[in-house]
């Protein structure tokens, strides 16, 4: 009676601090004032860690292999499990009241363990009948109580316990008559049955935490594997909807790509699988394509690629890391710039030959008067060496007489003798000399002057071809011991701007000078009319380095040149390529079978009116 006393003391204390604690049992539990718990974890309840039903098996095998009663209660005392061998007295007699009710409740509430693994074992508040129990714990958390009991344990004090039943209001001999159906068992093995149970509960808790906790990882990853879903989707859509092709991969090795990727390139979804990027790339851009997409690495960069039908684009290429289907992979953002490059490039090329056009007004300027520098004096010596060889002619004579009269004689240093042998020549060269100056002169002039582009004329290109010569007669007599002409003796007139045609030609003449490596290689230029196709031709033969195959069909693109180190622009035969087409004609290059270089351009004859007519 003493321990049942003590017992209900104790309980008055635990119902004096709810006013305190507030919902006592959940939110004040002595046992974990002090441990701040996972907000998380305190709001799941018991349901959430243990399967019910599992552990109302194992509570029912428990309670029929020690013939105990059992029971699993929250913190209040409310049941979570159906009973297990309850006896008649607790279930049917002391419960039917209103106060052994209420006493069976404070007594299951006020269960409750510091450690899992330390049980209590104590007279029922109700009954007076033995009770057992241990805490369920998740964490630190204590989140319910499993009683067992419902025993008589030796002495035993009939008359208390009738005390008991008119105290509470049961029928005195049906109490009695209940009691004696309670199994009875000492204090030592009920002991025992405690300590088995707190090791069963204990090891049920830990595995319902684990569990829990595999569920909850579960739970989030599922979670990020629908936001991973979800972002995939929307990067799907989105790729699909942009206009820039899309290439998912793995350090080079296509893994998708997106509608506007297999427009661009010619290819489906599965002709790219299994191929890498560089694969798609020009021979010329693979190793740098290569570099930047083996790893992933982040970076930005221009490359040539070649699409299925052979055509060359040039590309932009955005690559940066992403996380796709769960692993890290590169993503390609790849733009066609082809035509921004190739209006740019067009820009660049206005840009030079306006610059070109500069310079050549500006030649023009300077050319003008030096000309006229030059020609001042100049026409001291074409006015003057007429009259001096009219003057040696007529003093020839006297100068004859007095060398018979008296023999050689010393004029200017030189004997008389010798002097009359080759003054008529010495005079007759300075005349083609000055005359020469003259005809140089006047073909730079001709050569500089500002033309408009678009007024031609009737021309005779055996005069362009000759003014031409006259401007690079010293270049090529350095260049080279082995210069022939061959002009076809009467070609009929072209219409063109004779400024532009002497242009063309005299770039190939001086291409051809700067392909030779030695003087004994020769140049060759002729010319000749093709009747059946109504075209003038030129043709300019050296023997010098050639021109690789390869580069045939470039040499006329705007800034294309081998001979950058040497101060080559690359336009040189590009504007002659366009002054040919202006005039309807056309430029081609081949090799010379004999090494070099062959250049032909061909321009169609002039048609007179009547004959349109």
């Amino acid at each position: 009676m003493e321990e049942l006393n003590t017992l209900r003391g104790r309980v008055a204390e635990l119902e004096a601090t709810r006013t305190l604690c507030g919902n006592f049992g959940r939110d004040c539990n002595a046992m974990t004032s002090s441990i701040e718990l996972d907000s998380s974890v305190s709001e799941h309840r018991f349901e959430d860690y243990f399967d019910v039903e599992a552990l109302q098996r194992i509570q029912d095998a428990f309670s029929e292999a020690t013939n105990v009663a059992s029971i699993i209660t929250d913190l209040e005392g409310r049941p979570i499990t159906r009973p297990s061998r309850f006896c008649r007295l607790c279930n049917d007699v002391i419960r039917k009241t209103e106060k052994g009710l209420k006493n069976c409740m404070r007594s299951d509430a006020s269960f409750g363990t510091k450690s899992p693994l330390e049980p209590i074992m104590r007279p029922c508040l109700s009954g007076g009948l033995w009770d057992g129990g241990t805490s369920f714990y998740v964490g630190d958390r204590h989140i319910a109580n499993w009683i067992i009991g419902q025993v008589r344990c030796p002495p035993i004090n009939d008359e208390k316990i009738k005390r008991y039943a008119r105290e509470i209001g049961a029928d005195e001999d049906a109490f009695m008559e209940a009691l004696a159906e309670v199994p009875v068992m000492s204090r030592e093995q009920f002991l025992s049955v405690c300590n088995a149970l707190c090791l069963i509960a204990n090891q049920i808790s830990i595995l319902a935490r684990k569990n829990f906790l595999q569920a909850q990882a579960i739970a989030r990853r599922r979670v990020a594997e629908a936001a991973l879903r979800e972002s995939e989707e929307r990067f799907r859509q989105l790729s699909q909807s942009t206009f820039e092709a899309i290439f998912i991969h793995h350090e080079g090795e296509i893994l998708t790509t997106n509608r506007a990727g297999q427009r661009l390139f010619g290819y489906s979804q599965e002709e790219f699988a299994g191929l890498n990027i560089d694969d798609l790339a020009d021979p010329d851009s693979r190793d740098i394509v290569r570099f930047h997409t083996s790893r992933n690495r982040k970076s930005r960069f221009d490359a040539n690629f070649r699409c299925r039908d052979g055509r060359m684009i040039i590309c932009e290429i955005q690559q940066r890391d992403i996380i796709f289907q769960g692993e890290k992979v590169g993503v390609c953002a790849v733009r066609d710039i082809t035509e921004r490059v190739e209006s740019e490039r067009k820009a660049k090329e206005k840009e030079q030959q306006l610059i070109q056009a500069d310079k050549m007004v500006s030649l023009g300027v300077l050319v003008s008067g030096m000309a006229h520098e030059i020609n001042n004096p100049n026409s001291f010596m074409t006015l003057n060496l007429p009259l001096l060889a009219e003057i040696w002619s007529d003093i020839t004579p006297i100068l004859e007489d007095y060398y018979l009269e008296n023999g050689d004689f010393l004029a200017g240093g030189l004997e008389y003798n010798e002097l009359r042998s080759f003054m008529p020549d010495l005079l007759a060269r300075m005349q083609e000399g000055a005359s020469r100056i003259s005809g140089i002169v006047n073909s730079l002039k001709d050569y500089s002057r500002l033309q408009p582009g678009e007024l031609m004329w009737e021309v005779d290109l055996t005069d362009v071809i000759k003014n031409s010569l006259r401007l690079l007669e010293n270049l090529i007599s350095h260049k080279t011991v082995k210069f022939e002409v061959d002009l076809a003796p009467a070609l009929p007139a072209v219409r063109g701007n004779s400024q532009r045609l002497s242009q063309v030609l005299i770039n190939l003449l001086v291409n051809s000078c700067e392909a030779l490596t030695d003087r004994s290689q020769g140049i060759y230029l002729s010319s000749k009319y093709d009747s059946a196709t109504g075209r003038v031709d030129i043709i300019v033969r050296d023997e010098g380095v050639g021109i690789a195959e390869e580069h045939l069909t470039k040499i006329t693109d705007p800034f294309f040149t081998t001979k950058r180190n040497c101060g080559g622009t690359g336009l040189g035969l590009s504007v002659s390529s366009t002054i040919v087409q202006e005039h309807g004609g056309e430029l081609d290059f081949s090799a010379n079978p004999g090494g070099g270089t062959i250049a032909r351009f061909s321009i169609p004859i002039a048609v007179s009116e009547d004959k349109n007519a």
